[in-house]
């Protein structure tokens, strides 16, 4: 029985470094990713941290903002149609 329990712990210890290394291994191969990211997007003449093909955060930020605030002009005109055809139906 004591022999059960010492396999026990040193299965579980294996287990455990293998983990602590395989999770360090995958933190260094994401950091060299973001390495390279970074030094393509340098190279192309991009703003670093960007991640995007050409624009800045803030240019798809306000894009998104654009077509958001359009698509509620285009829901009160459209509104106001539906309100307007109710006025004139009573």
């Amino acid at each position: 029985m004591i022999a059960v329990s010492i396999l026990c712990v040193i299965f579980a210890f294996i287990i455990a470094i293998v983990w602590i290394a395989e999770s360090e291994h995958t933190k260094r191969e994401k950091s060299k990713i973001e390495a390279t990211l970074r030094s393509e997007e340098m190279a192309r003449g991009y703003k670093a941290g960007s991640y995007t093909l050409g624009e800045s955060k803030e240019e798809d930020l306000t894009k998104n903002l654009k077509r958001v605030r359009d698509r509620f002009e285009e829901g009160i005109v459209d509104l106001k149609k539906r309100i307007n055809k109710m006025d004139a139906n009573n």
